[in-house]
């Protein structure tokens, strides 16, 4: 075969590989090699490039809801529940009402669910607020549940691996827009719509998970004091000006309980509102988009990788030992293409499910080109299902 057909042949495959690419990546899964690759990578962005800058600090209020705590009767059985209380949400929301110009947007990581004596109080004080959002869940039929107290709301849930979580699922089951979704639409006025198989973002297209990028990280919040923070009943002690001023002004105020609703994420424990925080984060810094550039890196890249691949020096015969060697090259070459992905324009791609099927090709490229017997497919069948 020519040169140049060879070329061609590479370029065209290249198409399979990124769609290949492309539908991993809209899946909300993430495995080991991919939290390695993208820790590592991330670890070397801040550290070693300091090519990420993080958000600025006037932009944020952090309030802590972790001991603002009340007592309500369990609805199903005797008893009481812990939930968070109501009537003090209710006097800050109150303030906000009454500056309705103040806060660029609320975050309330609270979940509405139960009854007390404080919720027509809470319900008030939020209606007629617009830039708030409070969380919900999806019930066994895959709906929003009903909460007990109206107020806007949008879906906090996601799927998390043992390794920690890493990806998020933007729009979930029956177009149920996300909490960070619901943000951005709000904050930077864009839609998000689902149409022929993708996310479009004002038109342009977009993938439905995202590898978040983690822009403000839990040491910088509570060791390092990067970002104020305060707690609920102690920001309420001071004179409504100070609070609205001081606190409140052209700023998004982050409430959630920071102490006990913590989740296992790539790069440690984190407070389940602030890995929300950074979600709306990374589509506000546009991660989510499938860019031309990113297409043509891409192509690029998986054309190589196909000329490598496909029309790389092959071994004479098929040899067990032989088998590694070659997975641990496109290993490492789609290890490269994701990375540099994932610096330039943070997506990285699944590089052990490419990596098994290229090896799959050049096993089968083997098998057609040797015209091997049907006695040595049968062996090599028989030792894959041994092993």
């Amino acid at each position: 075969m020519k040169t140049r057909t060879k070329w061609w042949f590479s370029f065209g495959h290249s198409f399979i590989l990124l769609a290949l690419s492309l539908m991993w990546l809209n899946t909300p899964y993430n495995y080991g090699d991919e939290n390695f690759l993208i820790k590592w990578s991330t670890v070397a962005k801040r550290l070693i490039f300091q090519v990420d800058v993080d958000p600025p600090k006037d932009n944020f209020i952090f309030i802590n809801l972790a001991y603002e705590k009340a007592l309500i009767p369990l609805e199903d059985q005797l008893g009481n529940e812990v939930i968070t209380d109501r009537e003090a949400l209710a006097k800050l929301f109150s303030i906000q009402k009454r500056h309705p110009n103040a806060v660029k947007f609320t975050i309330c990581d609270v979940f509405l669910k139960g009854k007390s004596k404080s919720d027509r109080l809470l319900a008030e004080s939020i209606s007629g607020i617009h830039n708030v959002v409070f969380p919900n869940q999806l019930d066994e039929n895959q709906s929003p549940l009903h909460l007990d107290v109206r107020a806007p709301n949008a879906i906090a849930d996601y799927s998390s691996a043992d390794e920690g979580f890493l990806k998020f699922e933007l729009i979930q089951t029956h177009n149920s827009k996300t909490i960070p979704v619901y943000m951005y639409e709000k904050l930077e006025k864009h839609n998000i719509t689902q149409r022929y198989g993708l996310n479009w973002d004002n038109g342009r297209p977009s993938l439905n998970s995202i590898i978040i990028d983690y822009q403000i990280h839990t040491e910088e919040l509570f060791e390092q004091n990067e970002y104020p923070i305060v707690n609920l009943s102690e920001l309420m002690l001071l004179p409504e000006d100070i609070i609205v001023k001081e606190f409140l002004q052209n700023r998004i105020v982050v409430m959630g309980d920071f102490d006990h609703d913590v989740h296992k994420t790539a790069f440690g424990i984190m407070p389940g509102t602030l890995i929300l925080l950074n979600i709306y984060l990374s589509l506000k810094s546009g991660y989510h988009l499938i860019t031309f550039g990113w297409l043509l890196f891409m192509i690029f890249g998986f054309t190589f990788f196909s000329r490598i691949m496909i029309f790389g020096k092959q071994n004479s015969e098929i040899q067990d030992s032989k088998w590694l060697p070659k997975l641990l090259q496109t290993t490492v070459l789609l290890s490269i293409i994701s990375i540099c992905s994932y610096f330039l324009f943070n997506i990285s791609i699944q590089v052990l499910f490419l990596a098994v099927y290229a090896s799959l090709i050049i096993f089968i490229q083997k098998l057609v080109k040797e015209k091997t017997p049907i006695h040595k497919i049968r062996y090599w069948y028989d030792l894959i299902s041994n092993n």
